[in-house]
C-alpha cells in the first residue's frame, strides 16, 4: 500500500508533530509513505504547489492520498485520479466560511472523513464521518521518563506547564495568567511556556512538572492532554474537544470552567493531589496509543481502497 500524505509546510518545524508520528506509526506498520508538504500561504500559495503535485502523483502509483486540515484536503481534492481521505484537527472548522466549505463540498467530495472528536462528527453529520484521534506515541511518553535534557527546573517552585505558545489566543494564556496571579500569594509558581521544545524535552517535562494546565477556549482532540496522561502527570484543562471525555473519573484530573477563580481552585485541588495519576492506563484502555490508532486508520484505508476498485470494475 502507497499513501501520499499531503499538509501545510509553512511552520517552523514544516510538518506538525502528530502528523510525522502518525506517518511513522504507519511506516512501522509496513506501509509506505510520501510526504508532499504545501509551502506558501492562501489561495495563491496554494495553486503554486499544483505542477509540482500534478507531477508528484503521475510519477507514482499511489493507492490513496491523506490530507490534514481543510485547505490541505481542498488542495488534494484538485485531482480526480486517486482517493482521498480528509483528517478535520477541530481548529480548521472554527470558521463559518471553512465549515460550510466542509460540510456542503469538501465531504461529499471525499472517500472518507476522519474528525478527532464526537461533538465534530455531530456538527458535520454525514456517513462518510468517523471519529479517530490521533494516537501518541506511549514509548516516548512514559512516566519517570529518564531521558537525558538540557532543562533544569526549580525544586523550589510549583512548577505548571501551559499547554502550548502563550502567544496563540485560542489557547487563552490571559485566564491562565489570571488564575496563577490568584495563587502567587499563597503558592510560587513557575509557570512554563511550551515552546521550542523537542519531542524528548516534553516528555521529560511532563514527568517533572506538577501538572499541566490547559485553558484553551476551543480544542479539537490535544495531543498535549493525551502526551500528559500517557506520563501519568496531573492536568487541569477547560472543557473543550474531547478533554471531558478522556479525563472522565481520573483522579489527579480536573475540569475548570472559564472563571479565574474556579481554574485557581481546581490547580490548587491537583496540587493535593500529590501524586501520579492513572492516565496511561486509561489512555491505553481507549485505544489512543499511535499502534492502535495505525491499525484504525489502515482499515480506513484498505475500506476506501477496495470500494474505490469496486466501482471501477463495475463503472460507477
Amino acid at each position: 500500500m502507497k499513501i501520499l500524505f499531503v499538509f501545510s509546510g509553512n511552520s517552523a518545524q514544516k510538518i506538525s508533530p502528530f502528523i510525522e508520528e502518525q506517518i511513522k506509526s504507519l511506516v512501522d506498520m509496513g506501509i509506505y509513505v510520501d510526504k508532499f508538504a504545501i509551502i506558501g500561504k492562501g489561495f495563491v500559495g496554494y495553486l503554486s504547489n499544483l505542477k509540482r503535485f500534478f507531477n508528484t502523483i503521475h510519477n507514482n502509483k499511489y493507492n490513496l492520498i491523506h490530507a490534514h486540515y481543510i485547505w490541505s484536503i481542498i488542495f488534494a481534492l484538485f485531482q480526480f485520479k486517486i482517493p482521498v481521505v480528509g483528517t478535520f484537527h477541530g481548529s480548521d472548522l472554527m470558521q463559518n466560511v471553512s465549515y460550510f466549505l466542509a460540510k456542503n463540498f469538501v465531504i461529499p467530495r471525499l472517500n472518507k472523513a476522519i474528525v478527532v472528536n464526537e461533538r465534530m462528527a455531530i456538527k458535520l453529520h454525514s456517513s462518510k464521518v468517523i471519529i479517530l484521534p490521533c494516537g501518541v506515541n506511549i514509548n516516548l511518553f512514559i512516566p519517570n521518563n529518564s531521558v537525558t535534557a538540557n532543562l533544569s527546573l526549580n525544586k523550589n517552585k510549583i512548577n505548571i506547564l501551559f499547554c502550548s505558545n502563550f502567544q496563540r489566543p485560542e489557547k487563552n494564556y490571559n485566564l491562565a495568567k489570571q488564575a496563577i496571579d490568584l495563587l502567587h500569594q499563597q503558592i510560587d509558581i513557575n509557570l512554563i511556556e511550551l515552546k521550542g521544545f523537542n519531542r524528548n524535552e516534553v516528555s521529560y517535562l511532563l514527568n517533572q512538572v506538577n501538572l499541566l494546565l490547559m485553558t484553551s477556549t476551543w480544542e479539537g482532540s490535544p495531543q498535549i492532554i493525551k502526551e500528559a496522561m500517557a506520563c501519568n502527570c496531573p492536568i487541569v484543562s477547560t472543557n473543550v474537544g474531547d478533554v471531558k471525555c478522556l479525563l472522565d473519573g481520573l483522579e489527579g484530573c480536573f475540569i475548570t470552567t472559564n472563571d479565574p477563580n474556579d481554574v485557581a481552585d481546581k490547580i490548587k485541588k491537583a496540587l493535593n493531589f500529590r501524586g501520579k495519576t492513572k492516565g496511561r492506563e486509561k489512555l491505553i484502555s481507549l485505544g489512543l496509543d499511535s499502534e492502535h490508532i495505525a491499525k484504525k486508520i489502515i482499515q480506513v484505508y484498505e475500506e476506501v481502497i477496495y470500494n474505490t476498485s469496486k466501482e471501477k470494475v463495475y463503472g460507477r
